[in-house]
């Protein structure tokens, strides 16, 4: 079948949502399938099949006052998603701009696109949505809505809606599942199904070469991941100061970049790391330097299912996360890594150095990592329920239950 994959973020990969569309692209190309994806680079619009991406220029016509009476964003939803409203009309005008009836499939990555797509798109054409976040539950996490304001009540009523129109809806973890229940947002047509990723292929990235290399005698330490309050390097770089006091033996490299970068570096600096920290910035040979890498830390105060997890895990590093969100049902404690409370850098020190001090356990954290992570994030696993999920709705089978 065709499937065309679309967003309002940005494609190639800059996070995990890139991620999840690249790896489902993979998957279902394995499988015999043909699969576009609209979704942004840099701040316009393509078309991309297979290696080839198509700029999809905008029209100056008129459009945006046809989107404000044409769809949710000319109501009261408006002003509570201001700072995605340009993006939104972008994303408008690129729609016009693609033959939608050439697919038998249309997966949107985002609540966003769903809504417009929904607009747009044959009758006949089956629309999915995955949902790697909250709106009205983020909104909230980042002080603009209270709940049961009339903010939280226009953007769960939207997100409602949107979900209610699609014929099914995917989710990464059970966190995020019960994340909307709490914000009684409807849950009838949702599934979870956890994030895969192609491990052979993955593996073979793992030996590349890099030109980073990691210093001898010296165990690595390694955190990847957007540079943003939420994921928690700058309880890490805490823990890390602690950890410099009783021993030296070990490397800690930050790759990714974000917002708190500078925070985070002047924090090193503050902190006395000196050369014990290295911020590598955006990297594209991550698996290569997750193979040099001994222990793998995550310290998100908040997460879903994050990808750098998930590559931690088919790497076969020994980790420690946060217990939040998702990552509580990637890691189990003690057998597959460790999971320490969010925001505490007092236990994080505490695992890090237990790491360093017992290598036999380092080894077998590792192990089981890696075994466990071969087989739970396969990316035919996941290509394969999402196609349940679309062969449901071609064939008009039964719906998708609540949180299977």
């Amino acid at each position: 079948m065709k499937i065309l994959l679309a967003t309002i973020y940005a494609y190639p990969p800059r996070g995990g949502l890139g991620k999840y569309m690249h790896e489902l692209k993979t998957g279902l190309e394995q499988q015999g399938h043909t699969v576009d994806i609209l979704a942004r680079h840099h701040d316009e619009y393509y078309l991309t099949k297979g290696n080839k991406q198509s700029l999809l220029k905008r029209r100056k016509s008129g459009r945006k006052s046809q989107l404000l009476s044409s769809s949710w964003i000319g109501i009261q939803a408006l002003k509570y998603l201001s700072d995605i409203k340009e993006e939104a009309i972008k994303f408008f005008d690129a729609v016009q701009m693609v033959d939608l009836s050439q697919y038998q499939v249309i997966h949107a990555q985002e609540i966003i696109s769903a809504s417009i797509l929904k607009l747009y798109k044959p009758r006949a054409t089956p629309l999915f949505l995955t949902l790697h976040g909250c709106v009205t539950a983020e909104y909230y996490y980042n002080g603009f809505i209270k709940p049961n304001s009339i903010g939280w009540n226009i953007l769960s009523t939207f997100e409602s809606q949107v979900i209610q129109q699609c014929n099914a809806t995917i989710l990464p973890s059970q966190w995020l599942l019960n994340v909307y229940k709490k914000c009684k947002i409807s849950t009838n047509n949702m599934k979870v199904i956890t994030n895969g990723i192609d491990v052979e292929a993955f593996q073979r990235q793992m030996d590349q070469k890099t030109r980073i290399q990691s210093p001898s005698g010296k165990t690595v330490i390694i955190c990847t991941g957007r540079l943003e309050k939420v994921k928690g390097q700058q309880v890490l770089l805490e823990s890390l100061a602690r950890l410099k006091k009783k021993r030296s033996d070990w490397v800690c490299w930050i790759v990714g970049r974000g917002k708190n970068e500078s925070k985070l570096k002047k924090q090193a600096k503050k902190l006395g790391l000196g050369n014990s920290v290295e911020f590598l910035g955006m990297r594209s040979d991550i698996p290569a330097l997750l193979k040099q890498a001994d222990i793998f830390v995550i310290p998100s105060l908040q997460d879903n299912y994050p990808y750098s997890l998930v590559e931690a895990f088919v790497a076969g590093k020994a980790i420690i996360g946060s217990e939040v969100g998702g990552i509580t049902e990637m890691i189990e404690h003690s057998q597959n890594g460790l999971l320490v409370p969010p925001n505490d850098s007092g236990s994080l020190h505490r695992e890090m150095k237990k790491l360093l001090e017992k290598p036999k356990m380092k080894k077998q954290l590792s192990r089981e990592a890696k075994q466990w992570g071969g087989t739970q994030f396969s990316l035919k696993k996941m290509t394969g329920e999402v196609l349940d999920i679309y062969n449901h709705a071609l064939t008009k089978e039964a719906p998708v239950r609540s949180g299977s």
